[in-house]
């Protein structure tokens, strides 16, 4: 099988480009993948039907005619995941429709798995404590303590106040926290355990994977 994985960012490819042998085995052995970053999430277009803007480089902005792309190819070998953070959408089920809408505007519909990151894929490196530690050993864990898994407040800002020991961020998406995300991503994920995850939404997105494998 192989799997052509749309992210958001760096971020993302930099932690998937660490794990997905862990949860597919040995690339080339039986699956392969692509990671293919892009300038943050965007939004869907008003009309999926329509080619995306010039110059849009949003996930979500070049969604609809990425995945018609995809459909052309009519391959049965080809699985395309979507992983998107939740942000502060109130309702994942409500998100992950609006996503799976689009399909309904691909002539040919290429095999799809939609999945969340619930804030944000910091939640990730937050359900594995040890990997965390390992990256981190003087983390606070006061505040790790505190942390309620996969949920709404505040993630990144969580973990940059447990692992930094600092409140004070680099302005939102500036190159600085950009560069920020992407060193504490590169640290944590390479200790990480699949199977050890505690974050639902991982878990979901493992074993969505591992599925689709075995469809």
């Amino acid at each position: 099988m192989h799997y052509e994985i749309l992210v958001e960012g760096q971020t993302e490819l930099t932690v998937l480009s660490t794990i997905m042998s862990q949860i597919l085995g040995p690339y080339g052995k039986h699956n392969t993948w692509s990671i293919h970053k892009h300038r943050g999430i965007g939004k869907l277009p008003e009309n999926l039907a329509e080619r995306p803007p010039v110059g849009a480089q949003g996930l979500l902005s070049v969604l609809p005619a990425k995945l018609r792309a995809y459909g052309r190819e009519q391959d049965d070998n080809l699985v395309v995941v979507v992983l998107v953070d939740l942000d502060a959408r109130p309702d994942c089920r409500i998100f992950k429709q609006s996503l799976v809408q689009v399909l309904d505007y691909c002539p040919q519909k290429p095999r799809c798995l939609f999945r969340i990151a619930i804030e944000e894929m910091e939640a990730w490196f937050l359900g594995d404590r040890a990997a965390l530690l390992l990256a981190y050993p003087d983390a606070d864990r006061r505040v790790l303590q505190q942390y309620q898994q996969d949920s709404q407040c505040g993630t990144w800002e969580i973990l940059v106040r447990a692992v930094m020991h600092e409140d004070h961020l680099p302005q939102h998406r500036s190159p600085k926290m950009m560069e920020l995300k992407r060193r504490i991503a590169a640290n944590i994920s390479r200790y990480m355990d699949v199977e050890k995850n505690l974050s639902p939404s991982f878990q979901c997105f493992r074993d969505g994977l591992r599925r689709m494998q075995s469809n």
